[in-house]
């Protein structure tokens, strides 16, 4: 077995299916997530929605720079030229994600 085989047999799931990058957006739709941004800003709410520019609306979204609260928003809709990263959250929002 090739480099290549072995490291599409670990991307399966435990139901034989390759999980894509859109797959994974998919699944977190409707859970909290961390958006960080290119200028270090992090988002942190729940994922509404989002397209193939990977702009995102977000509800119940929180504004973290440099690790502190700053502000918070019932909506946010962000641009997605500026995503460096979105991440599922392994806290919920009322844990102090």
């Amino acid at each position: 077995m090739s480099g290549v085989e072995k490291e599409k047999e670990k991307e399966k799931g435990s139901s034989g299916t390759t999980k894509t990058p859109a797959d994974f957006l998919k699944s977190i739709r409707g859970r909290p997530v961390v958006v960080k941004l290119n200028s270090g800003v992090d988002y942190r709410g729940i994922l509404a929605c989002l397209d193939g520019y990977m702009n995102i609306a977000m509800e119940q979204t929180e504004e973290y720079v440099n690790g502190q609260l700053k502000n918070k928003y019932g909506d946010a809709f962000i641009r997605g030229n500026n995503v460096l990263y979105i991440s599922t959250s392994k806290r919920t929002l009322a844990e102090g994600a």
